[in-house]
Parts: C-alpha cells; structure tokens; sequence
C-alpha cells in the first residue's frame, strides 16, 4: 500500500511534485516548526491525515478535496495549531481539483470549503466579516489561478492546432499543384500523341488486309510496326491513368483518408457521409453492408468519393430534399453500389452530372476514371420516376483500363 501512494505522488508529471512538496511541508511544519508541547492529540491527528489525504490525490480528486475541507472546519474547532497546514492542503486539493475536473465538481468543493473556513466565525472575535474575507481568499486564489492554467493549455492546444490545419493546407495546395500539372501533362498526350497514335494503329491495320502479302519482308515491317504501335499505346493508356488518378499517390500519408490506414473504416466513413447529407435536408434510406471493410484502401476510399459525390450532386440537381435509396455491399467477391433518388424540381439530371448538359460534366468524368482505375464499371441513366447511379468494383485488383 506505502508503495502505490509514493506511486501516485509521482504518476502525474504536473501534480505529482506538488503533492510530495505538500507532504514534505506538512512534516516539516509538525515536527520543525512546532514543539511536541504545543500539539495535542487533535493536532496531530488532524496535521497527520491532511499529509494522508494529500498522498491520495491522485486517486479521488473530489472525495480529496472534501475532506481537506472537513480537515479545515475540525481545525478551526479543536486544532488551531495547525490551522496553517490545513489551509495549505485544502487550497492545494481545491487547485488541482479545479485544474484537471472544472465544472460540477469544483463548485462542489469551493463551497464546501467557504463553508469550512466559515466555520471561524462563531469561534473568533474578528467576526462574520472577517471569516467571509478570509474564506473569499482561501476559495478564490486557487480556483482563479486553475482558471488561468487552463485557459494558457488551451490557447496553446488552439496554436497547436491552427499551426497543424497551416501545414496541411500548404500540403493539400501543393498536393493540389502537382495534381493540376499532372491532368495538364495528360490532357496534352490525350489530345497531342494518343489521337494520332490510335489513327497509326488503326491505318497500319488496315494496310496489313488490304495491301497483297506477296512480299514477305513488307509484311514483316507492317506486323512489327502494328505490334510495335499497338504496345505503345497500351502504355500510353496506362500512362494517361496514371496522371488523372488523384487517389494518394502523391499526397502526403499523414493527410490521407483514415481509412487508407484502417480500411475497416469504411463502413463508418459511408455512415458519417450520409448523416451529413442528411442534416443537409436529403432523406436518406441507407443500406450499408458491414463487408465492405473487406475493399483495400485504394478501393475503399473510391467507393466513398463515389457516395460522397453521388449525394452532392443530388443535392446539387434535386434540391436539398430529395429523397435517395443508396445500398453499398458486397456480393460474391464485388462491391456493389446503388444510389438512386426522385426527380428533380426541375427538367435535368438529378443528382449526377451527365455528359449532355452544358458544359464538360466533370463529375461524371471523375467518377467513371476512379471506377475504372480499379478495374470496375459504372453506369448513370434514368429509371422511371428518378435518377440512378449504379458501380460495380471488383475486391482484387483487375487491368487498367481508359478509353482515350
């Protein structure tokens, strides 16, 4: 028992040294500071269990402070000599209560030890006004100064946190640089070197079953040039989706989606998607399927931009309340998801951005890259009464594929 309370002195780091200075002070001041003439049994008894309930600080913070204030009001009564410690100890208690449990449990112990030191006032000729300024002062001092400590930790934790949101939007913008070069560079290759190696193939092709094979060498050079044409712009393909796919591959890992660290948080993650867009207006009827934390990282973070764009653009096309069936589950070996809502208010698509409305209709674009990176297919279209989004992803890894 002696070594878990000289354990408890030293357990927290900011308390730990306070109690053991308060234990020595104590000790010192019976047996240093006073004769053994001057202390009667009550003094003693009363000195001895400040230092006990002090050593059980950091067990009952409240229970502590409490009988550090009983310990008070029996000194003013019966222990006057050593009134001094007992003031020590209960403003100590009342600090470090006040410190580590604001609130409830700080009003709580203020008021029992005001009551405490109130206690004086029948016993002293000073009288009531002399009891309530002392008990002002023995209440105030350290609650006034855990107040402080604790507004200092946390503007520091506020600076701590700005500085930590500074460095991650200086990442995210570079991030988002390096993404914007990379679409440009593949934007030029699509329209540059892609469109012109397709017709090469395509014209090599048709050289190869039109012209006559009788010489055998200029057949040679046509297969090889197809072959040759054909692989490069496979590699071309690869290359291109390489470039448009934004999914981490040059995002810092501390910035990317907690699920990339613990895939099991997909299904969490969809649910906190859903509940957002529901306190956006949308009426949401989700069936989320516990198996889709079976998805790798890369997989499970698809189907969630999937969802998450999926519900804004329904918010986007339908208005903010629409009313969506959205189903995410797995299915011998493939994730399927299904987001469908009603009609819009207005003539249009509801809730995806389809490719003959005005302009480029991105979203759609992004999503259909995503689904085929890894290896899965999309479809977007009406259904009688709505809109529907249908994917379809495959839990392993499946080729590359892109249309150019």
């Amino acid at each position: 028992m002696a070594r878990e309370l000289i354990g408890r002195l030293f357990k927290n780091r900011r308390f730990g040294p306070m109690r053991l200075a308060l234990v020595a002070f104590g000790l010192g001041y019976l047996l240093l500071l006073r004769t053994p003439a001057e202390l009667g049994a009550m003094d003693w008894f009363v000195g001895l269990a400040v230092l006990v309930l002090a050593s059980l600080g950091g067990f009952r913070l409240l229970p502590v402070a409490l009988g550090q204030a009983g310990m008070l009001a029996l000194a003013e009564l019966s222990a006057p000599v050593v009134l001094v410690e007992v003031k020590v100890g209960a403003s100590a208690a009342l600090f470090e209560l006040a410190v580590r449990r604001w609130g409830r449990s700080t009003t709580v112990a203020a008021v029992a030890l005001m009551a405490a030191q109130l206690v004086s006032a029948g016993h002293t000729a000073d009288g009531i006004g002399s009891a309530l300024y002392r008990a002002a002062v023995i209440v105030s001092v350290p609650v006034l100064l855990a107040g402080y400590i604790r507004s200092a930790e946390l503007a520091t934790r506020t600076a701590q946190e700005r500085a930590r949101e500074a460095e991650h939007s200086r990442d995210i913008a570079e991030w988002g640089a390096r993404m914007g070069e990379r679409a440009a560079i593949a934007r030029e290759l699509h329209d540059m070197v892609a469109h012109h190696l397709a017709s090469t193939v395509l014209r090599v092709g048709v050289a190869r079953h039109v012209l006559p094979r009788t010489d055998q060498r200029l057949a040679e050079v046509l297969d090889d040039v197809h072959a040759s044409a054909t692989t490069a712009l496979t590699d071309l393909r690869r290359l291109l989706a390489a470039l448009r796919e934004p999914v981490g591959h040059d995002l810092p890992p501390q910035h990317l989606e907690p699920l990339l660290a613990e895939a099991t948080g997909l299904p969490a993650a969809v649910q906190g998607v859903v509940e957002r867009s529901r306190q956006a207006g949308l009426k949401i009827e989700a069936e989320i399927g516990p198996r889709i934390s079976e998805l790798d990282a890369i997989r499970s973070l698809t189907v969630l931009r999937l969802v998450q764009e999926g519900l804004a653009n329904v918010t986007k096309h339908a208005g903010p309340d629409a009313a969506v069936r959205l189903r995410v589950g797995m299915e011998e070996g493939t994730l399927q998801l299904d987001l469908e809502n009603d009609l819009p208010r207005r003539n249009g698509p509801a809730g995806l951005d389809l490719p003959h409305q005005d302009g480029p209709g991105y979203g759609l674009l992004g999503m259909r890259e995503r689904v085929a990176l890894v290896g899965g297919t999309i479809d977007v279209g009406k259904v009688p009464g709505g809109w529907r989004l249908t994917a379809s992803l495959p839990a392993s890894a499946a080729p590359v594929r892109s249309r150019l």
